[in-house]
């Protein structure tokens, strides 16, 4: 019951101070003000009088912090789906499950003729200070031989808490065998994951949250040029299923294949006031082609970075519509150490494009998978209930010039990333994009 009081006192709290006068104004706007706060208490008034029904009457025992939780959420999610109140232990549970934090070793293996293969060591992990480096064999674990256990059964034992030691054995590429104990840590998995396909560059990028992101993006390019022999012929940038992150970011990300100029803005409710994000002169990679991968599953950041690139006619996009969710969150911190997570801004592609229910769509449009109902819908972010308002029409996918795998196109083979790699080789790729005469707006 104290909680109840305390709420309603808050309200009546607000509701007097909402009633002040405002001296000095008109007084057709001080009678328009109270109004609309005679109307407001009646409106609490009421909230208050169902709250104090529903803790008394209903079926079951039930909280008085879940009921006002659920009243703030229900009152929140009827604005868009995206806004919502966090108590202080979803908020701080939600903040750790961003960082991707877990304990391990900091390596990611791959089971090779029976062993366990390292194909990753993260820099500065437990594994890389004991030494453990890409390419070698983990043989044993706790003395346990991994000979002949499936992949999840080998690396079981290597499963703990963090702090406590694990002892493996590990087979180098010299073919020495020693004996390595390895003290688990929270692990800080990595932002993205490279490789020389086909004589091209490849970055999948799973999340902008990532604090390292921006770092790794670099250092990923840095080495496939290396790999490549000091020049890199195309880079395909991955951001499928990506469901975007944080500001700071996408921006930096995506300055690094840009020299100079907007990457987005964002404007809220006063329609005057606009914010532009730009990114820094010195691009990493001028001249070579590139293509953004994208998918009904790319949100947010994913699709700024593809109509960054897109309008600034840097890059090919290819795939499919992304998933329209076009606006920005903002985290307040409230009194009880929870969050409010608000939309407060829509953003914009540097052409002023609005994203919000609409998405990115493709310059060409690729399916993953063969032609039938199935591929033809997918769930976007106009599909969620209660979403954000579109600024205009959305332009459907035209399906008679998307290109389809065929029926036999094997299951485990990326047919979308196939055709990126095509197109990023193809001497066209430059004319395709200067053809593309994408009205700019550089600000």
């Amino acid at each position: 019951m104290k909680i109840l009081s305390r709420f309603c006192l808050a309200l009546s709290l607000a509701t007097a101070l909402s009633s002040v006068p405002l001296w000095g104004a008109p007084a057709f706007a001080q009678d328009n003000q109270a109004a609309e706060d005679v109307e407001m208490r009646k409106q609490l008034d009421l909230f208050a009088e169902v709250f104090a029904m529903v803790r008394d009457n209903y079926v079951e025992d039930i909280s008085d912090e879940d009921l006002i939780d659920g009243a703030l959420n229900g009152a929140l999610s009827s604005l868009d789906p995206h806004s919502s109140y966090l108590p202080a232990e979803d908020h701080q549970e939600r903040q750790k499950n961003a960082r991707r934090e877990y304990g391990g070793l900091g390596i990611e293996v791959t089971l090779e003729s029976g062993l366990v293969k390292v194909n990753y060591v993260i820099p500065d992990g437990p594994a890389a200070k004991q030494g453990i480096k890409r390419g070698d064999f983990i043989t044993a674990v706790e003395g346990e031989k991994v000979l002949g256990k499936t992949l999840n059964d080998a690396v079981d034992g290597m499963r703990g808490l963090a702090g406590d030691p694990i002892n493996v054995t590990v087979l180098s590429a010299d073919n020495t065998t020693r004996e390595v104990t390895v003290i688990r840590e929270k692990i800080l998995g990595r932002a993205v994951r490279h490789r020389v396909e086909e004589g091209v560059g490849y970055i999948y990028i799973e999340s902008f949250n990532h604090p390292r992101l921006t770092d790794d993006v670099k250092t990923a390019v840095e080495e496939l040029k290396s790999e490549l022999g000091g020049r890199l012929p195309g880079l395909i940038i991955d951001v499928r299923s990506n469901p975007g992150g944080r500001v700071d970011q996408v921006v930096n990300v995506t300055g690094y294949f840009l020299d100079g100029g907007e990457v987005f803005s964002s404007s809220g409710r006063d329609k005057t006031f606009t914010k532009r994000y730009h990114a820094d002169q010195g691009e990493l990679i001028p001249e070579v082609p590139i293509v953004v991968l994208i998918n009904s599953q790319s949100a947010s950041a994913a699709e700024i970075i593809a109509g960054a690139l897109q309008d600034r006619n840097r890059a090919l996009v290819v795939g499919r519509r992304s998933f329209g969710k076009g606006s920005v969150q903002s985290i307040m911190n409230v009194k009880s150490e929870g969050a409010l997570r608000l939309t407060t801004e829509r953003y914009y592609t540097p052409s002023g494009r609005s994203i919000q229910g609409l998405g990115i769509m493709p310059d060409v449009l690729v399916s993953a998978r063969p032609e039938s109902e199935t591929t033809r819908k997918r769930f976007r972010e106009s599909d969620l209930k209660n979403s954000l308002g579109k600024e205009m029409d959305v332009e459907e996918e035209d399906f008679d010039a998307m290109v389809f795998p065929s029926e036999s196109w094997p299951d485990d083979e990326d047919f979308q990333l196939s055709k990126a790699i095509e197109l990023v080789k193809s001497p066209n790729l430059k004319s395709q994009l200067s053809a593309k005469n994408t009205l700019i707006r550089y600000r």
